[in-house]
């Protein structure tokens, strides 16, 4: 047979089948021609054999009759695979083809429709039981507000019959809101200084606290004869090994005496734990921060108050107790880590002398009030 080129592909198919014919044929020759040799060689036993009886005879008949039978049937099998027609046989192999291709196509879109379908079961199936468990939980807070609207009810109409056996009071009398006003304090008054903290009042004698400074400073530079030397001035090592170590001793503040900058000395004020006044003696007559108020001349006094944060209650509960006793007052909101602070009079000065500024060649504006009164 003639050898199949490498570029034969589109006809493969039809050359494997012209081969697969070929041999069918060739091997249904083969076997014609050794039917012929076997019936050959069986005449030639029987006519050489002397021992052939009718019986022998008559199955040789027959099976000759068989092989003839045999024979035709090869012969109409020779010439049906002859009258084949190759072009014919090839245009239906292609159109076979033609039809595996768009079946296998199909095949795959029908299993990509089945994955789809089976993946949006699954997405169903999901979303259902999702649905399921919110209907249950719907229906159980449903029973759940049911049974608290039912309590509801039965409480309202508990408190509806108490309210019914209440007697009726008279409405409380109306309040004045004063708005705030921020301004100066009244000319001639004095300010009377509070720190609100830890949501206790603690009244503060700023001027006894600094006076008491000032004198136990000025002991110092005379006892130990500090100032001798005006050029030099005051010694501020040796003046703040003492003033540090001073004690002066409050009912509301722990006094701590420092230095700042080498050459002013200071005060700093830190509530004492529990001193001051809650809110309920605040609001109690006679209570030791409410004789402590009573002592303010409203003509001559006005109240100011550091609130830091955690204490704005009892600051309204004091400045109320204040106005209510005609008393000015402003209030100054702090952050939670401020102390008060303040120096100390007599114009103590450490150190060398500073040189004096020159005289200002135009006169100073006056400088306007703050307003510490709202």
């Amino acid at each position: 047979m003639k050898p199949r080129k490498k570029d034969d592909d589109e006809d493969g198919g039809l050359d494997s089948l012209l081969d697969t014919m070929t041999n069918v044929v060739g091997i249904l020759v083969l076997v014609l021609i050794v039917t012929q040799l076997g019936v050959s060689e069986a005449i030639t036993e029987i006519t050489a054999s002397s021992n052939v009886t009718e019986e022998d005879l008559e199955a040789a008949k027959q099976k000759l009759v068989s092989l003839a039978d045999e024979k035709t049937k090869l012969k109409e099998q020779t010439v049906s695979l002859a009258s084949i027609d190759v072009d014919a046989e090839r245009e239906r192999l292609r159109r076979l083809k033609e039809q595996l291709e768009t079946r296998k196509k199909l095949l795959a879109d029908q299993a990509r429709q089945a994955n789809e379908f089976s993946m949006k079961i699954e997405s169903d199936r999901a979303t259902a039981a999702k649905n399921k468990k919110e209907i249950e939980d719907t229906k159980k807070n449903r029973e759940t507000l049911q049974n608290n609207l039912t309590a509801s009810l039965a409480k309202q109409a508990e408190l509806k019959a108490k309210l019914d056996k209440t007697p009726r009071r008279a409405a409380a009398a109306a309040k004045t809101v004063t708005i705030p006003n921020p301004r100066p304090a009244p000319p001639g008054a004095r300010q009377a200084t509070f720190v609100c903290a830890d949501n206790r009042v603690y009244p503060m004698n700023v001027d006894g606290i600094r006076k008491e400074a000032e004198l136990r400073a000025k002991d110092i530079i005379v006892r130990r004869k500090l100032n001798l030397d005006p050029a030099k001035g005051i010694d501020p090592e040796a003046f703040a090994k003492l003033y540090t170590k001073l004690n002066i001793n409050d009912d509301f503040f722990d006094v701590e005496c420092y230095i700042t900058g080498d050459r002013w000395p200071r005060l700093k004020l830190t509530p004492k734990e529990r001193r001051g006044a809650d809110e309920d003696e605040v609001r109690r007559p006679g209570s030791r921060i409410r004789k402590i108020m009573a002592t303010l001349d409203p003509t001559k006094f006005y109240a100011r108050f550091y609130v830091l944060p955690d204490s704005f209650d009892v600051y309204v509960s004091s400045r109320r107790a204040l106005t209510d006793a005609g008393v000015l007052a402003g209030w100054d909101p702090q952050g939670a880590t401020w102390t008060y602070t303040t120096s100390v009079p007599g114009g103590i000065e450490l150190g060398p002398p500073r040189p004096k500024p020159p005289a200002p060649t135009t006169p100073a504006k006056p400088t306007k009030p703050a307003n510490v009164i709202d």
